[in-house]
């Protein structure tokens, strides 16, 4: 297993989980921009509960971002430190 994580490392220089997590990020990221259509589609709709569950998305998504921040942070510091 370690010698497939050490070629993949090679192919692409990230480690499968430091590509998990910055891919991951990226899927968030590009929901949010959506997320922020949505929320003023509903604005302009003067639907407030759906305005108000695209927020909440939005918000959670951004605290998920910020989590896979640190786990990466953490990864390249695991990595660097090796």
């Amino acid at each position: 297993m370690a010698t497939q994580q050490q070629t993949q490392q090679q192919k692409t220089g990230a480690s499968n989980l430091e590509y998990d997590i910055v891919a991951e990020m990226h899927e968030l990221l590009q929901g949010n921009s959506a997320l922020e259509q949505y929320i003023q589609d509903a604005r302009q709709a003067g639907d407030k509960d759906a305005e108000r569950c695209f927020q909440q998305i939005h918000d959670q998504n951004k605290q998920n971002v910020t989590e896979l921040r640190t786990l990466l942070a953490k990864c390249i510091g695991a990595a660097q430190a090796s």
